[in-house]
């Protein structure tokens, strides 16, 4: 019998996020009889368990910017050393893994993938000078560069370089309308059949810009009383966030879930989907909204194009006033919404064939 090839994966945490998604879409899909998934990550994360149930492994490394670049360096070296099995990193830390494959290297890793998830940088100037130094260690240490849209992959690498784009597949059929699974949602957290629900799902952080969504709500509910908005996600811009709920008096409009595994029922119970993100390699949220036929808007230049996938997202520009955003809204809820699960297939975002490819992939490395 062929013996299973692992791969060990490199993220922050397997937390609810777009890139974490993805990666447990993948997963859960490939033949775990022919590859397993492996993680080597920097806190624990809501999908731990499921990791373990489905035969993986995780190990914990203390982040670089806890213990500084040094010790960071030495643990990696350290754990390259015990875990001499891995033939195959896979690192989605953006220009971090820059540092990450420059250790594997050293530790005679064949096969090193560099994963790019974002297209722009935070801002913190001197962090991103610091990442900038790290990002420029993949041209020499990253053997194998993925992407999750071409402007992800022209942040990262360059606008010259070679790199593969692999579609944020998601699950399709979870994510499918469904009438029933609406009502029961709406009905346990006490939404009204005609409550117009505005929703979003990402961290509670500056790249996803959630004040500004609440500033957009609130001028939203001036024009259209009778509507809550569902926000699905935490981060540390939360404490900050509720203060502006209480600003704005809009505490009992406001439904606020952390880590969650049931998104896919959670936006049937939304009407549209509002990501005014500063910044996003791809918005994977996106894909999933439009797959449950929800209307959507998103910041102009700054997600990638591919995500409009179906013509229910607009792009709209983030210098315009949070009144402005909600009028854009308002003029756009009422549509009839529909089953656009075939055309979800049509642009190569269903998982089943993305996780086959990814399977061969890594069987021919």
């Amino acid at each position: 019998m062929k013996e299973v090839i692992r791969v060990l994966h490199v993220v922050g945490g397997m937390v609810q996020g777009g890139t974490e998604n993805f990666l447990m879409n993948i997963y859960r899909n490939i033949d775990r009889t022919k590859v397993q998934f492996d993680f080597l990550v920097n806190r624990e994360g809501v999908f731990d368990e499921e990791i373990k149930a489905l035969g993986g492994k995780i190990y914990y490394i203390s982040a670089l910017q806890k213990v500084g670049q040094r010790k960071y360096v030495n643990n990696l070296d350290e754990f390259f050393k015990e875990h001499k099995e891995y033939k195959i990193i896979h690192s989605h830390i953006n220009q971090v893994s820059g540092l990450i494959l420059e250790r594997a290297k050293k530790a005679k890793i064949p096969i090193r993938i560099a994963h790019s998830h974002n297209n722009k940088y935070g801002k913190n100037c001197f962090v991103n000078i610091y990442k900038m130094f790290l990002g420029t260690k993949l041209e020499k240490n990253a053997n194998y560069k993925f992407a999750c849209s071409k402007e992800a992959g022209r942040f990262l690498f360059g606008k010259k370089a070679d790199f593969k784009v692999i579609n944020n597949a998601i699950d399709s059929s979870k994510f499918e309308f469904n009438a029933k699974t609406r009502e029961k949602v709406r009905k346990q957290f006490g939404i009204n059949k005609n409550t117009f629900v505005i929703g979003n799902v990402g961290r509670l952080c500056f790249q996803k810009n959630p004040i500004f969504l609440i500033k957009i709500f609130n001028e939203f509910v001036k024009i259209n009383k009778d509507s809550k908005l569902l926000m699905i996600g935490k981060g540390n811009l939360k404490n900050k966030v509720l203060r502006y709920i209480s600003k704005y008096n809009i505490e009992n409009k406001v439904i606020i879930l952390e880590d969650r595994k049931d998104v896919n029922e959670l936006m049937q119970a939304m009407d549209f989907f509002v990501l005014p993100s500063h910044f996003e390699g791809l918005g994977i949220v996106l894909i999933e909204a439009q797959a449950s036929g929800l209307r959507c808007i998103t910041s102009k230049g700054v997600v990638a194009e591919e995500a409009k996938i179906t013509d229910l997202l607009e792009f709209y520009p983030l210098n315009k006033t949070p009144k402005d955003w909600a009028k854009e809204v308002y003029k756009n809820k009422n549509y009839k919404r529909m089953d656009i699960i075939d055309k979800i297939k049509q642009k190569k975002y269903d998982v089943k064939e993305i996780a086959k490819d990814m399977e061969n992939m890594y069987m021919n490395f």
